[in-house]
């Protein structure tokens, strides 16, 4: 009786079936002989499952060797293929330009394949295996770039999910950046005020303005419609941007505003400051 074999076809990944194939034999110890056949412009190598036949008491163990093979496979596509699929999307199906791309994947790829992120990279394996294994259980031969094609369906919608999110999640930080640029002008546009501004955000949330000898600087800083303890955040952004200080020190004794914290922290870059303690923080108001 013939012995169990699968064939395997590509036109781009030959370097990295290699590899896989090797891996199979060399680290997971799958008992497999690998032959390169002549296939014209593919490249096509027959894996043949030493000592295992087409017969019915095999079965269970051609599914054992199977996940392994199916799983280096996975490998291949989501190291070689997934990458140049996510950027053909990118271009065609959200038009973006080909800095944007770039930008995106610099800023995202590392995410979409990273364990624990919302992008969930073993969601994406577990099906694609899912869609191998289902292949070979009813055929010997698996083109790589055609199975891809044609096939995977539902990891190939994962995909496209978890690009969409990326894309959302690059608009939303553009988004950001833009903001923080116009802060920085507006900043820019001010007349410096104060060398150093502190910022004292006390327990109960209340908010006071400190000059660098202690001056409470609430009435030339805040608005009298707002009280301390009910200020919106985006008024007291905008009340720090007008006072310009030349340096903000931030003395936070509790997680109010932490949106405020945290823009103040990109307009000023290395001119914030944070202190987790000193006589301004004790003072009582």
């Amino acid at each position: 009786m013939e012995a169990y074999y699968v064939d395997v076809a590509t036109a781009s990944y030959r370097d990295a079936l290699n590899r896989s194939l090797q891996n199979l034999r060399t680290q997971e110890g799958l008992p497999i002989e690998v032959y390169e056949l002549d296939n014209g412009t593919n490249y096509l190598v027959r894996c043949v499952y030493a000592n295992l036949k087409k017969k019915e008491q095999d079965y269970l163990l051609v599914r054992i060797y199977n996940y392994y093979f199916a799983s280096a496979l996975a490998e291949i596509i989501l190291q070689t293929w997934e990458e140049a699929y996510v950027k053909k999307v990118l271009l065609k199906e959200y038009k973006m330009a080909k800095k944007d791309v770039e930008k995106l994947l610099d800023q995202f790829w590392f995410r979409l394949n990273s364990k624990g992120d919302t992008y969930l990279p073993e969601t994406r394996k577990h099906l694609l295996v899912k869609a191998i294994l289902e292949f070979l259980d009813s055929h010997n031969r698996l083109n790589i770039e055609g199975f891809l094609n044609f096939r995977a369906n539902l990891y190939k919608c994962e995909l496209k999910k978890q690009i969409a999110q990326a894309v959302n999640d690059f608009l939303l930080d553009q988004e950001h950046e833009e903001f923080i640029c116009l802060l920085r002008k507006f900043l820019l546009s001010q007349r410096t005020k104060y060398d150093i501004l502190h910022l004292v955000i006390y327990k109960n949330g209340e908010v006071v303005f400190y000059d660098d000898s202690g001056r409470n600087l609430n009435k030339d800083c805040l608005d009298d419609k707002w009280t301390q303890l009910e200020m919106p955040e985006d008024f007291l952004i905008g009340s720090i941007l007008k006072c310009a200080p030349h340096s903000l020190v931030i003395h936070r004794q509790a997680d109010f505003y932490t949106g405020t914290v945290k823009i103040m922290g990109e307009v000023f870059e290395d001119r914030v400051s944070y202190c987790q303690g000193c006589h301004l923080c004790s003072l009582t108001n």
